[in-house]
């Protein structure tokens, strides 16, 4: 099991417990624990470790026996009990520009909405501007960002965005405010198919960089811009998410 994967799981664990409502503190460990795995720069002990694990700053002693489940076993009991409390679709709906958890489990409580299917419904009659905190702004918003995800929904070859990821790569890494910085995900594991271009930094100024990304000559539009996440659309078309972790 590689790096990647386990931040994967536990970054999913994060988004169900936000869409459970769980204890914010909680819901941050879950997304620090995956972002210290993932940007870890030394070897990284074995996965069945848990008292080595335990040692890697951000990930704690209850995260790290997870993380031994899952390797000894292949699954973890607690992620699949998440999973079983909401539909499979409905973390499709993070894509949506403008959507968050909050946002999303008040429209899988109000109107059981699950899937962007569903959500396209919703807007088309209306049904989301009648909720409260939404509103006919921000229901034209979420349609909009529906139609720019279709638009954008293909897959792409490896060799088709390689260039754009290599520049990044390589900007980001003489970027003075960089401590580490990496290109995850399909790419990083050279995939012959790439859905996205997932960038991990580490940084003591996590503005700057996030200025930096979004104003990148390579950029054609900006997605979603937050602290710690951002994603924009590259001029091949592809998405670039950014996940920038504070030292």
């Amino acid at each position: 099991m590689t790096k990647g994967e386990v931040a994967g799981i536990l970054e999913e664990i994060g988004t169900l417990l936000e869409l459970k409502g769980e204890n914010p503190f909680k819901i941050r460990a879950y997304v620090n624990a995956a972002r210290a795995i993932e940007t870890f720069g030394g070897n990284v002990p074995s996965f069945e470790d848990d008292e080595a694990l335990a040692k890697i700053p951000g990930i704690g002693k209850s995260i790290a026996l997870k993380i031994k489940e899952l390797a000894a076993t292949g699954s973890l009991k607690y992620l699949e009990e998440l999973r079983a409390q909401f539909p499979a679709a409905i973390l499709e709906l993070f894509s949506i520009s403008g959507l968050g958890a909050k946002k999303i489990k008040a429209l899988y409580e109000k109107l059981h909405i699950s899937s962007i299917e569903q959500l396209l419904k919703a807007c088309e009659t209306g049904r989301v501007a009648e909720l409260p905190g939404f509103g006919e702004t921000t229901q034209a918003k979420i349609c909009k960002a529906i139609e720019e995800r279709t638009r954008h929904s293909g897959y792409f070859q490896f060799g088709q965005i390689a260039h754009e990821a290599e520049t990044l790569r390589s900007d980001f890494a003489a970027h003075p405010d960089t401590l580490h910085m990496e290109v995850a995900g399909s790419y990083r594991r050279r995939k012959e198919i790439v859905h996205d271009v997932d960038l991990l930094v580490a940084t003591k100024k996590p503005a700057e960089i996030t200025k930096f990304f979004v104003g990148h000559l390579l950029v054609e539009s900006i997605i979603a811009q937050g602290p710690t996440k951002s994603s924009v659309r590259l001029r091949s078309g592809v998405q670039c998410d950014l996940r920038v972790v504070s030292t």
